[in-house]
């Protein structure tokens, strides 16, 4: 009789291209793992997804695959939460003297305030566009206008932009959230560091104070370049 041959066990296959493997342990769940290249200490990077079905971890092992192959995938132990990658960016970041004092201040206001408070204990690479929306709404109904809703929103970008370039989220879900719809009617303030940028600007000019004084009293550009000193009562006192 020919010697039996042994048959390769069902339990287990692996793609030699891509170097990933699917099998079951011995508790019966079924278990995948896919090599995404080397760690920073030479070492492979093997990383484990499970689940209850062959066809599950299938689908978990080809998403690492793709996001490996996309050069999209998260840094080998790297697990931000939103608030844990806010603070870091806010504090490392998006921080003098990186970027002026006065936009840090405004970006600071809306990460302590609205965005830490509000989807900060979401896993980054879990936050969806619903996350996002749901927060606008709810700062709307606590009475932020519009233009308030759209300053948060302009700074969570711009912090999960960064978190994309430095390959800690795949994408960013805030450029599909959508922001709430100005009124045209309603009037956006400038930011802290627009102001800054108006002011910088007509220092170098002869009516630098009446931009000033347009500034801080939110006059129109008619109603400040139009002042005269007749216009002026300085023999009459007004208190409040």
């Amino acid at each position: 009789m020919p010697p039996e041959q042994s048959t390769p066990s069902p339990r287990r296959t692996r793609n030699s291209n891509y170097r990933s493997t699917i099998y079951q342990d011995k508790h019966g769940r079924w278990v995948g793992r896919v090599t995404m290249g080397v760690r920073d200490n030479g070492r492979s990077d093997r990383r484990h997804v499970r689940g209850a079905t062959r066809a599950e971890v299938t689908r978990k092992v080809r998403a690492l695959e793709r996001e490996r192959d996309s050069g999209t995938a998260r840094p080998a132990g790297q697990r931000w939460t939103v608030a844990g990658w806010l603070e870091h960016w806010i504090a490392n970041i998006a921080a003098p003297p990186h970027i002026a004092e006065n936009t840090h201040a405004g970006y600071r206001v809306d990460v302590v305030n609205h965005l830490v408070p509000g989807i900060g204990a979401h896993r980054l690479e879990k936050l969806t566009p619903e996350h996002v929306e749901r927060l606008y709404a709810k700062l709307q109904r606590e009475g932020m206008f519009p233009g308030g809703v759209h300053h948060v929103h302009r700074t969570l970008r711009a912090a999960l932009n960064e978190a994309v370039r430095r390959s800690h989220l795949g994408r960013n879900p805030v450029l599909l959230a959508k922001a709430p719809q100005l009124d045209e009617k309603e009037v956006e303030p400038y930011g802290i560091d627009e102001i800054q940028r108006l002011l910088d600007v007509a220092s170098g000019r002869r009516n630098s104070a009446r931009w000033a004084l347009a500034l801080a009293l939110g006059l129109r550009q008619g109603e400040a370049l139009g002042l005269r000193w007749e216009d002026a009562d300085l023999d009459r006192i007004v208190r409040k």
